[in-house]
């Protein structure tokens, strides 16, 4: 009866754990976003022109926002894993959005990881991206 018990203790924590990863937020690159908060053309690659190029950071929530702003905490990541520090650009949100989006200009080629952090600064997602130029 114990062992039983452990194991349905077990598939029922195993079923809440990957419902709620089910529903989880997520950051998508994108061209475009539609009318009702979905990624055109998405992708984690994206090819600029020698003067730059830009594309969109979509956050889609699961929640509600609860927030006045969203930062976006942009570090370029190097050959060896490391991440430096390149910028944060910052933007005004409404408490009851569930998806936002922000577009971004990028003007040198490499990969970034982007961190999405409420007014609170807790960490709403993070993605990467490689940016690639056109010669």
């Amino acid at each position: 009866m114990k062992k039983n018990l452990t194991l349905q203790s077990f598939v029922f924590a195993a079923f809440l754990f990957f419902a709620n990863a089910s529903q989880a937020q997520s950051l998508y690159f994108c061209e475009a976003v539609d009318k009702e908060g979905y990624a055109i053309n998405e992708s984690n690659t994206f090819v600029i022109g020698n003067n730059g190029g830009y594309f969109d950071l979509l956050v889609r929530l699961p929640y509600e926002l609860k927030s006045y702003y969203v930062n976006y905490d942009i570090y370029e990541v190097k050959t060896d894993g490391s991440e430096i520090f390149s910028s944060t650009i910052r933007q005004d949100s409404q408490p009851e959005w569930e998806f936002f989006w922000k577009e971004m200009t990028f003007y040198d080629e490499g990969t970034y990881k982007i961190y999405v952090y409420d007014d609170n600064d807790y960490l709403l997602t993070s993605s990467t991206v490689k940016v690639k130029k056109q010669y």
